[in-house]
């Protein structure tokens, strides 16, 4: 067993006339470790980059919401909120929600809107967005009468800031002396705030006894469903599963965030996906010159295969000596290449700023992008698919060379020698 793996090794310190074949080994070496480096690599900043938008949007987004399964309107909400915390499978935190779309219009400016009619002094508990304030204050809708707070894109699009009157439209129609027209109200802005994803440029928030008189709500207690949020935004999908197990849900449709974002983030994997296959395409070219180099390995060691072959070594260990040299390739280009791949990704975010503090450039500028680094989520599962596709990849490549090896009959190699 140690004979095959002895030969196998020694034959990578080719000398003289092997030289080219050591040369064309360690060219195939480092193109596989450089593919295996930049798949992980690469994997880890789409991860980062989902990671980004998945923390950026629930930093607005509860985690869900409960509606009626008839989409009624909800008719006693603090009633029907105490009797759905009795019935979830865990206590989450829930808060009354109106929600409608919308038309802003600023002059002759008049943009769509996804409006909320949310209670300010419990919003905090279900989402981070007092802390993405870039003008005016969330907790002023609290204190003002018919008061509005939009994302950055929606006050850059109507051209608005903090002070400025926007006038809201609902498709709710208001009966008039003048006949059907659709609800509209002017409001007041008094606060932006800017996340760093596309709910900048749809969302806009008013206080819940506004909407209702939006609306046109006849009480304060009717609204269209409740907010949710849980302690880990993640683990929604197992909440949302158990939930759904529960008789409260013949009576309430839950909606998890992964289900209203369900067409960007399939847009994200299947970006993942199509990189993925792009980069493991450079991993099989570096894999198959293993073919090439072990082709001619076979035809320059033809003697010495004969000559052990004569001196009672079987094909078996003849397969195993060349498969041994190309496995041990592989291996050294998963070492190498993994963990140059794993060490940059753990440490690109901080590569990058230093390459932009020491060179006075940005890979993404600021006032152009919403992130201004690279961001990276190093995952196990993802280098274990490098390692293993490498690994299957260089048996499948290098055993069609080591099979030939053991067709090589001693005395026909021998015969001009």
């Amino acid at each position: 067993m140690h004979l095959p793996l002895w030969i196998g090794l020694r034959y990578h310190g080719a000398k003289n006339k092997q030289r080219f074949l050591s040369v064309l080994s360690w060219v195939s070496l480092l193109g596989m470790i450089l593919g295996i480096a930049a798949l992980i690599i690469v994997l880890s900043v789409m991860n980062g980059f989902q990671l980004e938008i998945k923390q950026r949007l629930l930093a607005v987004m509860p985690h869900g919401v409960f509606e009626k399964v008839d989409k009624a309107p909800v008719s006693n909400w603090p009633q029907a909120l105490s009797a759905l915390q009795d019935q979830l499978p865990k206590p989450v935190r829930l808060a009354p929600l109106v929600q409608q779309d919308a038309m802003l219009q600023v002059g002759g400016s008049l943009i769509a809107a996804e409006l909320k009619g949310i209670e300010p002094s419990i919003e905090s508990r279900l989402s981070g967005i007092d802390q993405h304030m870039i003008a005016g204050k969330f907790t002023a809708l609290d204190n003002s009468r018919f008061g509005i707070v939009i994302g950055s894109g929606l006050a850059a699009q109507l051209g608005v800031t903090v002070g400025d009157n926007v006038t809201v439209k609902v498709t709710r129609i208001l009966h008039t002396l003048m006949g059907p027209t659709p609800r509209s109200r002017q409001f007041t802005i008094v606060g932006v705030f800017e996340v760093g994803a596309d709910v900048d440029a749809t969302d806009a928030f008013i206080k819940l006894t506004d909407a209702q008189v939006l609306l046109g709500y006849k009480s304060q207690n009717q609204i269209d469903g409740f907010r949710f949020a849980l302690d880990d935004a993640f683990a929604v999908g197992a909440f949302t599963d158990s939930f759904r197990k529960t008789p409260a849900a013949t009576s309430w449709l839950i909606v998890p965030w992964t289900e209203t974002r369900q067409q960007l983030f399939s847009a994200i994997k299947m970006e993942k996906v199509m990189v993925t296959l792009l980069l493991t395409m450079v991993i099989a070219v570096a894999a198959f010159n293993l073919i090439s180099m072990m082709t001619m390995m076979v035809a320059s060691k033809r003697n010495e295969i004969a000559v052990l072959r004569m001196m009672g070594i079987s094909r078996k260990q003849v397969l195993g000596i060349f498969m041994v040299q190309g496995v041990s390739l592989a291996l050294m280009s998963v070492i190498i290449g993994g963990g140059l791949g794993m060490l940059l990704a753990f440490y690109l975010g901080d590569l990058i700023s230093f390459l932009e503090t020491t060179f006075g450039f940005y890979i993404f500028d600021p006032s152009v992008f919403y992130i201004s680094g690279l961001p990276s989520d190093l995952q196990l599962n993802d280098v274990l698919y490098v390692v293993v596709l490498t690994l299957v990849m260089a048996l499948m490549f290098v055993l069609y060379p080591a099979y030939r090896a053991t067709q090589i009959q001693p005395v026909e190699a021998l015969h001009y020698q």
